[in-house]
């Protein structure tokens, strides 16, 4: 959502990953930078849930 405030953070990607979000964008129709996105809020959302453990 254009009207959500992010914190500047740099994730790394493999050209492997890369090729993976790809795919998966073009199966899903979806464009790869929401499907980053959702990948990221994923990610963040485990690392809170690992932290709490």
């Amino acid at each position: 959502m254009a009207t959500e405030k992010f914190e500047h953070a740099t994730f790394y990607l493999t050209r492997e990953q890369v090729n993976e979000i790809k795919e998966l964008a073009r199966k899903n129709q979806i464009s790869r930078s929401a499907l980053v996105r959702m990948i990221i809020r994923e990610y963040l959302a485990k690392q809170v849930e690992d932290k709490d453990k």
